[in-house]
């Protein structure tokens, strides 16, 4: 307490009022007395205080102790019983293998043998099941309405109970309160319904009726609706045409659900499509198609199956591959091949099988020079023959620049590519982001072949690659609109030439020219002939076009695109509608079969984009594009995105304005047009986003 008083001297000393007080030193005198009545109060309540941090401390001190006694007694019993626990364990682990050993090959041998009779009696019995159940479906029905009927007028007869005597207790009341009454009180009832209520509505069956490829009917758009959200057709609007994709997707689950793969509906089929439990759609071992030679290839490029195995039928060996895939990757090792793992196939930061982060080869100095003479890494980087970052980063450009998986895998696919002499060298081009294209863009600026600082902002848009064009142009280079090593070392020297000054007054030249007409047409009889001929003119082309747009999807031999006069958007679209017509096929990018996003990605590259494979699903979290979120905002040549029945799928195609989207369709089963973007309600309820490719 003696120590809590000496700190008085801080408290200012209390002085006389003067007559020339003023209110400051009114309101001064108030706040000091406020702090001496807290300083009073905070001694007050200072040895309580301390009894309660002492308590705490105690409480925790037992706690700790109780914890550490029990901690040690169990430790030293471990210490008695670990031994022998490890030992035991070990025992059994052996004994385990060396019977394995004896037994396992038998046992598989025993299992390949049974395996293909249990599979055949499991389909019979499964058919004759979805037999009978499809046979007894009316006699189900007919139960189903007995039952309901029963039930309905066991309702009304206890409704009819409960309302007489209801009736005839008011009637007793009313004449025991007016006995003179004769007369009594008439019951008003309500009309009770006379069926039970109907339960939701459910898809009719097909009473013995077999749909099959070529077939046209509403009931196909249902089936399409269906295997879209079971997975075994890509999400997209729904037709009501059986064609070879719906006939493909019926096969898959046909084979997935262990029914006869014919490719009809028939009313087996559709009972237990339409069943809660049908089982959804993953690729894994008997699956064939397209899609299943994409996957191989991917885990090839990652060096987990070996090329002879892509062939395009999920066996054994593509098994194994996918799941070390998934170990190595950190996914649930099941084998089989979801949208998650697909996902993280063509991730940026996917495990590949052959050289790791840190690892050191001499495979890997032999392609640290080959990376360096072709510009991706420095001229003065050390080759040690490390995996680093540096490596790992110029591996990413190399594969970014040559059309391949920008993964940084230094895998089978990669290695073959540098080694060619179709190699391309390291260049800044369509697509391309970061903080070399941005001192590119400086340096444009600089030259007056940029004109505005927005343009400075590190994504190599149209706006970029036109301002490199014009450079290369005016200093005798190639213009073909990327920066690769010539043109960056003229750039960056001294004899770079400036922008044209003239390039800024031709604009204005030509307003001059059309002036000229309007002071020599002093007559009337001159202004009207170029009226004529300019309405009609434009009138003619403008029908002719979308005449042409409207028939091209039945085209089924796409054409090739002629871009020679066109840039930009237009460049793109004009290389999308070459593909109109051309067949549909999961997994497949092309040149003259697709999915939607590999579809996109194709048309991408040869629009002189840089990037890699998105899947539907990836274009949703990408951060390469400028981000659209209201679909009335959109414009031509915008990536469209949208999600399917569920989260799991999505699907992607191109904005041609006008509500119009060229796209890869699955239920079309071809690259085809469609205008119903705006007007429709499937597009706008399914709509995520939007992406601007071009600035």
């Amino acid at each position: 307490m003696d120590q809590e008083t000496n700190k008085k001297p801080n408290i200012e000393p209390e002085q006389e009022p003067s007559a020339e007080a003023t209110p400051k030193s009114g309101r001064k005198k108030g706040r000091r007395g406020l702090r001496r009545a807290l300083r009073r109060a905070y001694k007050r309540s200072e040895p309580a205080r301390a009894r309660f941090v002492e308590g705490r401390n105690r409480f925790c001190r037992g706690v700790r102790n109780a914890f550490d006694s029990v901690a040690a007694f169990f430790l030293k019993i471990w210490t008695v019983i670990g031994p022998t626990c490890q030992k035991i364990g070990h025992g059994i682990a052996v004994a385990a293998r060396a019977v394995w050993r004896v037994l396992g090959p038998l046992l598989k041998k025993l299992w390949q043998r049974m395996k293909p009779g249990l599979i055949f009696l499991g389909n019979k019995i499964k058919a004759g099941c979805s037999y009978l159940a499809a046979r007894f479906k009316g006699l189900n029905k007919a139960m189903q309405i007995g039952i309901g009927a029963v039930s309905g007028s066991l309702l009304l007869l206890i409704i009819a109970l409960m309302v007489s005597a209801h009736v005839s207790r008011t009637a007793m009341l009313e004449a025991e309160a007016t006995p003179d009454v004769g007369t009594l009180p008439v019951a008003v009832v309500t009309e009770a319904p006379t069926e039970a209520p109907s339960p939701s509505p459910i898809p009719e069956p097909l009473q013995d009726q077999v749909l099959k490829k070529g077939d046209d009917s509403p009931t196909v758009a249902v089936v399409q609706t269906r295997l879209m959200e079971l997975g075994y057709m890509e999400s997209d609007e729904p037709t009501e045409h059986f064609g070879s994709i719906t006939e493909a997707a019926l096969v898959r689950f046909q084979r997935h659900n262990d029914l006869n793969p014919d490719g009809q509906l028939g009313e087996g089929t559709w009972l237990l499509l339409m069943n809660e439990g049908a089982g959804a759609y993953v690729m894994q071992n008997g699956d064939e198609g397209d899609d299943v030679t994409e996957i191989q290839t991917r885990l090839y490029e990652l060096g987990y199956l070996g090329k002879n195995f892509i062939t395009g039928s999920f066996g054994e060996k593509t098994q194994a591959a996918v799941e070390e895939f998934q170990k190595a990757n950190g996914i649930e090792s099941d084998g089989k091949v979801g949208h998650d793992t697909v996902d993280v196939l063509y991730a940026d930061e996917v495990v590949g099988n052959f050289f790791s982060k840190g690892e050191v080869n001499e495979t890997i100095a032999a392609y640290q020079e080959r990376l360096k003479k072709l510009g991706y890494l420095a001229s003065s980087y050390k080759v040690k023959g490390k995996m680093d970052d540096a490596t790992i980063t110029a591996i990413r450009k190399f594969q970014d620049n040559n059309d391949l998986t920008p993964d940084g895998c230094l895998g089978p696919t990669t290695m073959a590519a540098m080694d060619s002499k179709e190699a391309k060298s390291y260049t800044l081009k369509l697509g391309m982001k970061g903080s070399e294209v941005k001192a590119v863009q400086k340096r444009l600026k600089a030259l007056g072949y940029l004109t505005s600082n927005s343009q400075v902002n590190g994504y190599y848009g149209e706006a970029t690659e036109d301002a490199v064009e014009e450079f290369q142009r005016r200093n005798g280079l190639s213009a073909d609109g990327t920066v690769g090593p010539k043109t960056l070392e003229k750039l960056n020297s001294s004899s770079a030439r400036k922008a044209a000054v003239k390039a800024t007054p031709k604009p204005t030249a030509k307003p001059k020219t059309t002036k000229k007409p309007t002071k020599t047409s002093k007559t009337s009889k001159v202004t009207p002939k170029p009226t004529k001929k300019a309405t009609a003119k434009p009138g003619s082309k403008a029908t002719t076009k979308p005449k042409t747009t409207t028939k091209a999807p039945s085209k089924a031999t796409p054409k090739p695109a002629n871009t020679s006069n066109k840039r930009g958007v237009e460049k793109l679209i004009a290389i999308a509608e070459s593909r109109i017509g051309c067949p549909y096929s999961g997994g497949a990018k092309g040149p003259n079969k697709f999915d939607c996003s590999g579809f996109v990605y194709w048309c991408m590259k040869q629009a002189g984009f840089s990037g890699g494979y998105l899947t539907s699903r990836a274009w949703r979290t990408t951060g390469r594009y400028k981000r659209i979120t209201s679909i009335g905002s959109i414009q031509r040549g915008d990536i469209l995105v949208f999600k399917g029945n569920s989260m799991a799928t999505g699907h992607v195609g191109i904005y041609l304005g006008g509500g119009k989207m060229i796209d890869a369709s699955s239920g079309a089963g071809q690259v085809r047009i469609t205008s119903s973007v705006l007007s429709g309600s499937y597009w706008k309820q399914h709509f995520l986003m939007a992406y601007r490719i071009y600035d």
